[in-house]
């Protein structure tokens, strides 16, 4: 799952990956504005609809105050007569009163009209369509019109609670009102009439109601609710198109440079050397995929690590110890120059690096740019052309002791003969053996300077059908003086039916010389002295490998041994365990090579103190041995 994911990540892109993120931006600032507009639009209907509440409940206000003010006028009077007409008729609640009824001096009829009645009067007056409606009414009401609705009831309960105002809004006939209710407290004029129901003063008697119809304010309400909606919808519409257009503009421009920045990273991840940047204490900030590749680790972890824990500063101890920090040397000393260090890989084996630094000023300090690259290929050509030029250099010089020898040495070989073949008259048999020894040795003497002229020749592009006898036999001509001398006993195993192989025999040689040193030099590390043990051998077999047949070849001593965390760097090009002059690095690292190109392969098993085998594997010819 976790590549899957990977790989749509990779064919996405970082252009994709960026527009998915600029656009998830630009829906977040689209949502944020529309909310914004809502709750803009939202506050000002809010607004709006409190402030006809307060038109409505300001006015009446304004009506309860005026109806109170002629209530208490008229009570402050004990009522007011006024002409019997059909709407003002005496009112039957008022007959027990004396002074009801009452004569103008021309003989007019009148009637005593109490508050209620009078308030009553006015209310009828002006109720109209658009007009406020207005009740005086209690729980205990003598008047049936005075009865309380369901809503005034409510009110009435809340004032006996200790509320003083009630409002609300409310339907009536299916209108809109709002309606407002104050208490009416019992007065000295209101005992007068309301005495027998037991009223005191003081007491909550019950109040006056006043409707405000709301049509005509919801009617300016929705005007300018649609005003409003006018003026957020266009400005809403602005909003989202400079976001988009923002975004847009945003995303070109990020875009764009996010190309930049891929081509640049892209240029520098494909560079054939590494390059890493670092602050001034030397902490890895960045670095590119050669570097990482360079020291075999991964990005996350190199960065923020020290550069110490990478690169061998000159006259700095490596700490090898995680929590240990080596100490940089003066970065600016080393730069404008290419310097040849030592790197470490993940398995903590070292290898030749060329170092270029340089630094860059910044405001907030030094970035320290480094260029580094393995030189190991570098350093294996330069050594294989100086053993080349000094082979070269050896053919030459052998070639010419071996001409100078060859003629003394005949002369040598000859007398002898004609010593040896007058040894009757001259010589006994003592002589006469000296003289055979001597043309043996001067015998042997040919053949290793023939050997040393044959291994001198430099026939490197010439590939033939040879014996790996002959091969064998030459390398040992060559070695043989010193094996004896170090007291070295060395065994051959060569059986004289194994077929030819295909190869350069100089190049062969090469690698059977170097393996042939390489395990002397073991012996004689074991057992400085002579030693039945200090033994060598040589091995010859045919087998198969995969399908094809090769002609295996193990040289075995009993030195040493190899430990195997050393076992596994043996063919690395400029390892060594000799000392200073006594090894380069480079014998079994070119002998692989050579091997390699024969399409053959070279191994090596060993352990400390038991045997090590070197195996050699070259593929046959196409002729049996002798043919």
């Amino acid at each position: 799952m976790e590549n899957n994911q990977e790989q749509r990540e990779q064919a996405r892109g970082p252009q994709g990956r960026l527009s998915e993120k600029e656009d998830l931006h630009a829906w977040i600032f689209a949502i944020s504005w529309t909310m914004i507009i809502i709750i803009s639009l939202t506050w000002n209907i809010s607004r709006q609809k409190k402030e006809i509440i307060e038109i409505a409940t300001n006015e009446a206000k304004t009506i309860f105050e005026k109806d109170l003010v002629y209530y208490r006028w008229a009570t402050s009077h004990n009522g007011v007569y006024v002409p019997i007409t059909t709407k003002t008729k005496p009112n039957p609640y008022l007959q027990h009163l004396p002074e009801s009824r009452a004569v103008t001096a021309t003989g007019v009829p009148l009637t005593l009209v109490n508050p209620e009645y009078m308030i009553r009067q006015v209310y009828d007056m002006q109720t109209g369509p658009a007009g406020a409606l207005g009740h005086i009414t209690s729980l205990d009401p003598i008047r049936d019109e005075n009865v309380a609705d369901p809503w005034e009831s409510e009110a009435l309960d809340a004032f006996e609670k200790g509320e003083e105002q009630v409002i609300s809004v409310e339907m009536i006939d299916g209108e809109p009102y709002l309606r407002l209710m104050r208490p009416m407290m019992t007065e000295t004029g209101c005992l007068k009439c309301h005495r027998r129901q037991g009223y005191e003063m003081g007491d909550i008697r019950g109040g006056i109601s006043v409707a405000v119809p709301l049509d005509v304010l919801y009617s300016i309400f929705r005007k300018d609710l649609l005003m409003l909606l006018l003026a957020h919808f266009p400005l809403w519409i602005m909003g989202l198109t400079g976001i988009f257009f923002s975004s847009h503009r945003i995303s070109l421009s990020m875009r764009k440079r996010e190309e930049a920045e891929a081509k640049t990273r892209s240029i520098i991840n494909n560079m054939l050397d590494g390059l890493i940047t670092m602050s001034e204490d030397g902490t890895i900030e960045s670095l590119n995929a050669p570097a990482c590749s360079l020291f075999e680790r991964r990005p996350s972890e190199l960065l923020g690590q020290n550069i110490t824990k990478l690169i061998q500063f000159p006259g700095v101890v490596f700490a090898a110890a995680p929590d240990e920090q080596n100490v940089l040397p003066d970065l600016s000393s080393m730069t404008g120059e290419q310097i040849e260090l030592r790197g470490f890989r993940r398995d903590g084996s070292t290898f030749p690096l060329e170092v270029s630094l340089s630094e860059m000023a910044f405001d907030v300090g030094r970035l320290y740019i480094a260029t580094v690259r393995d030189i190991t290929e570098e350093k294996i050509r330069k050594s294989e052309a100086l053993r080349t030029g000094q082979l070269a250099a050896i053919g030459e010089l052998a070639a010419g002791v071996a001409h100078e020898i060859n003629n003394p040495i005949n002369g040598i070989i000859n007398y002898s003969q004609i010593l040896l073949d007058n040894a009757d008259e001259r010589y006994d048999d003592a002589g006469r053996d000296f003289l055979s020894r001597i043309i043996k040795e001067g015998e042997r003497i040919a053949l290793i300077v023939g050997n040393l002229l044959s291994f001198a020749r430099q026939r490197d592009d010439v590939v033939e059908e040879v014996s790996i006898k002959e091969i064998i036999e030459d390398s040992v001509s060559l070695l043989m003086h010193q094996l004896q001398k170090d007291g070295i006993r060395l065994s051959v195993d060569i059986p004289p039916d194994l077929p030819f192989i295909q190869a350069n025999p100089q190049q062969i040689q090469q690698v059977m010389v170097n393996l042939l040193t390489n395990a002397s030099y073991a012996l004689n590390q074991r057992f400085p002295e002579m030693n039945k043990d200090k033994r060598l051998e040589i091995k010859c077999g045919q087998k198969t490998a995969m399908g094809k047949e090769y002609i295996s070849i193990t040289v075995t001593d009993w030195g040493v041994g190899i430990p195997q965390d050393i076992i596994e760097h043996i063919f690395d090009s400029l390892f060594t365990t000799k000392p200073p002059g006594k090894g380069t690095g480079l014998g079994l690292s070119i002998s692989k090579g050579l091997v390699r190109d024969h399409q053959g392969f070279l191994s090596v098993e060993s352990s400390p103190g038991g045997p090590t085998v070197a195996t050699v594997d070259l593929p046959v010819g196409t002729r049996a041995n002798g043919q």
